[in-house]
C-alpha cells in the first residue's frame, strides 16, 4: 500500500521554489489544454449532452486529483485535450474508458508495485508515438469550423509565437490578439 507522504512534507521554501519554477510556468499551458480547450472539445464533441463538463467543473476535478495525489506521493496530473480527443478518436463515448484504464492501473500498481514500470516499459515508444499522431490529428480537425481569416489568424499567431518563443508568450499574445480583433473595424 502506498505511504502517505512518502517523500516527506515540503519546507516554506519547497513552497516558494514550487511556485515559481513549476505553478507559474504551467498555468498558461492548464488553463489553455486542461480546462478551456478540454471544455471546448467536450461541447464540440457532445453538443446535445449534459452540460457538467465546465471550466469550473475541470478546475475543481483536476484541484482534488493532485490533493489526493500529493497526499501518497503522485505526480501532478490534468484534463486534457489530447487526452479527449484520441479517446474519441478510438470510439470512446462515454467516461468508461477512463474507468477502464484508472482500473488497469491501480490492478497494475497493487499486483506489481515498483514492477509496474517493467511491464510499461515494454510497451514500444513508436507505439506512443503513432497515438500521438491520432491524437494530433483529431486536434488539428477541431479548428475546421474557423470560417474566417480573422478567426484563422489567432490560432495561427499562437502557434508561430509558440514555437518562436513558448508557450506562456503565446497564450498571452493570443488572448490580448483575440480581443483586438474583436474590433470590426480590423482586417486581417
Amino acid at each position: 500500500m502506498p505511504d502517505f507522504f512518502p517523500y516527506g512534507f515540503p519546507s516554506g521554501p519547497d513552497y516558494s521554489f514550487a511556485l515559481l519554477m513549476l505553478v507559474m510556468p504551467q498555468i498558461p499551458m492548464t488553463l489553455g489544454n486542461a480546462v478551456i480547450a478540454t471544455n471546448d472539445l467536450y461541447n464540440q464533441y457532445f453538443p446535445n449532452e449534459n452540460k457538467m463538463v465546465t471550466p469550473r467543473s475541470l478546475t475543481l476535478s483536476m484541484s482534488a486529483a493532485n490533493l489526493i495525489s500529493y497526499i501518497f506521493g503522485g505526480m501532478p496530473m490534468c484534463h486534457g485535450a489530447g487526452g479527449l480527443a484520441s479517446r474519441y478518436c478510438f470510439g470512446a463515448r462515454t467516461g468508461g474508458s477512463n474507468l477502464i484504464i484508472g482500473v488497469i492501473f491501480i490492478l497494475l500498481a497493487l499486483l506489481l508495485g515498483g514492477g509496474m514500470l517493467s511491464i510499461i516499459n515494454l510497451i514500444p515508444l513508436s507505439a506512443l508515438g503513432v497515438l500521438l499522431i491520432f491524437a494530433g490529428m483529431q486536434l488539428a480537425l477541431t479548428i475546421l469550423d474557423i470560417k474566417t481569416r480573422k478567426d484563422l489568424f489567432v490560432p495561427v499567431l499562437i502557434v508561430s509565437i509558440t514555437l518562436a518563443s513558448n508557450l506562456a508568450i503565446g497564450f498571452i499574445a493570443g488572448i490580448i490578439i483575440a480581443y483586438v480583433l474583436k474590433s470590426e473595424r480590423l482586417k486581417v
